[in-house]
């Protein structure tokens, strides 16, 4: 830790550790919500704080929001612009940083209402997945999964990536090949990503779906390909080499859904 973060007490650099998700506190790990926009959004959706740190020129501006976090019980540390500097991870800090607990949001079970699924294998950068989870919400995609080898969904990085939206979007960490298979035994029809061979154009509609998305550099494996009933791959009538892991899933979640509005 910076020596800036030595005002901190030991309990305040505890719970720090907790929401950089580098150590669990009774079990869990925690989250940390630099700025203002995602404090208020994890407000909005209630999700429980453990303490918030805060510049004295943030509360001079933001007194409603400050009377707001007051009002949940959550403790305010009020730290100087060296102490904020060294709490944040960003390249401009916030003048307020809270550190919550994670969010508990029930999953769906196969048999239930829902329409679309976005699957994610070993995607690694935290800006990919934090606009994939943006554009996820955008358009209604019920629940993201992230299998093995992916980034932390509710690390700092993916959290602002996402602006907010890892905190209300159903996420699923596990066996995601088992969470498929069970799915697709029940009726989902499962679409895997490629980026060349044969493949449909556009992701058709059905009730229940799911869309598998590979690896940045190398896409999806055979055996992930082989979780699929279907493949769909982006057509290229341009000159460029391939796309953003985050742009190709932004495309093909609208393709799946984005001309429902339309409809």
């Amino acid at each position: 830790m910076s020596q800036a973060l030595d005002k901190l007490s030991t309990a305040e650099r505890k719970i720090l550790l907790w929401a950089r998700r580098d150590r669990e506190l009774k079990g869990t790990l925690g989250l940390l919500l630099e700025g203002e926009k995602l404090t208020v959004e994890a407000l909005k959706s209630n999700i429980k704080s453990e303490l918030c740190w805060v510049t004295e020129n943030f509360v001079y501006a933001n007194e409603s929001l400050i009377a707001r976090i007051e009002k949940t019980g959550c403790p305010i540390s009020n730290v100087s612009t060296r102490v904020m500097e060294a709490l944040s991870g960003m390249d401009t800090p916030p003048g307020i940083i809270m550190a919550a607990h994670q969010p508990l949001i029930r999953l769906c079970s196969p048999n239930e209402k829902w329409k679309f699924i976005v699957v994610l294998f070993g995607a690694q950068d935290p800006g990919n997945v934090g606009g994939v989870l943006r554009t996820a919400e955008y358009f209604g995609v019920d629940e993201v999964w992230l299998g093995s080898g992916s980034v932390d969904p509710y690390s700092p990085k993916v959290i602002r990536g996402s602006m907010g939206a890892a905190l209300r979007l159903p996420i699923f960490r596990g066996d995601v090949p088992e969470r498929i298979k069970i799915f697709r035994s029940s009726g989902s029809v499962v679409w895997g990503s490629v980026a060349h061979g044969y493949a449909e154009p556009v992701i058709n509609p059905a009730p229940k779906r799911i869309l598998l998305i590979g690896q940045e550099s190398s896409g999806l494996t055979e055996r992930e390909l082989a979780l699929a009933d279907k493949r769909v791959r982006i057509p290229k009538p341009g000159r460029g080499e391939s796309l953003n892991l985050g742009v190709a899933t932004g495309i093909l979640i609208y393709s799946a859904l984005g001309s429902l509005e339309k409809a």
